[in-house]
């Protein structure tokens, strides 16, 4: 008999420990899950935390931590935060209104990732409508330094082009209506020394595949990298020429 509660007694602690054990490891599962759905952004800017009339703040709010938003003190009259074409919401108008000082170094209007591994697989995407008449607009991806992945080129007509090389090259890749909402997704592979563009819009969305990297070396780019988007406009000044950005994101989770 006593033999018998011992034992009892002994499997019922048994018991106890493993659901103790499995409890710790759900734990541990739940937390490893947590960690690695963070660290796949990179940079999250949707500023429905901002202030409409105002700059928007450099640092971004929330995760990940260390994510930002960088211009001159020279651009910030062609930056605002304002009402977004969708009620309720927010967005960033960029325009290429006449601003004194700006020079050929001080025009970029910068979304900058945390550090990361950049020979990771990763995606660029941003949302935005074009309108009014003026210059180009240029959208450069890079590593956060000076190495570029492409250059798009979008000119007030609509007409969407990509870099080709740093010789003049330029290849012409559909066009984006005035007034029409669209994503573009650029989604990188810098091990394989390629990456595709997609834009998603009505009436039809323009698809590029397997396209080289600018650079011919990837050890020309930096790693860790702080992987970014810049928009800048072709020298020049308008009232009416803008870019209204509804949203910005790099992750390595694809969209």
């Amino acid at each position: 008999m006593q033999v018998t509660r011992v034992l009892l007694l002994v499997n019922t602690k048994l018991k106890a420990l493993m659901k103790t054990i499995r409890l710790f490891l759900y734990a541990l599962l739940l937390t490893t899950l947590l960690a690695s759905c963070k660290t796949t952004i990179i940079l999250t800017s949707k500023f429905e935390s901002e202030t409409i009339g105002s700059l928007p703040a450099k640092n971004l709010p929330g995760d990940p931590a260390g994510d930002e938003i960088t211009y001159s003190t020279e651009l910030q009259p062609r930056i605002k935060v304002t009402a977004s074409a969708t009620a309720g919401q927010k967005a960033l108008t960029f325009t290429e209104i006449n601003t004194p000082g700006l020079t050929a170094h001080n025009q970029f209007l910068s979304f900058k990732g945390i550090s990361t591994d950049f020979t990771q697989p990763m995606w660029f995407f941003f949302t935005a409508t074009h309108s009014g008449s003026g210059e180009r607009l240029l959208i450069d991806v890079t590593d956060g330094s000076a190495a570029m992945i492409t250059r798009l080129f979008l000119t007030d007509a609509g007409q969407l082009s990509m870099m080709t090389n740093f010789t003049g090259g330029e290849q012409v890749l559909g066009n984006i209506p005035a007034g029409v909402s669209h994503t573009i997704i650029v989604s990188l592979n810098l091990s394989a020394r390629k990456f595709n563009l997609t834009v998603l819009k009505s009436g039809g969305n323009i698809t590029v595949e397997d396209r080289p990297v600018l650079l011919d070396n990837i050890l020309a780019y930096a790693n860790p990298a702080n992987p970014s988007v810049h928009f800048r406009w072709d020298d020049g000044a308008s009232m009416s020429r803008k870019y209204v950005l509804e949203e910005v994101l790099i992750t390595r989770k694809k969209p």
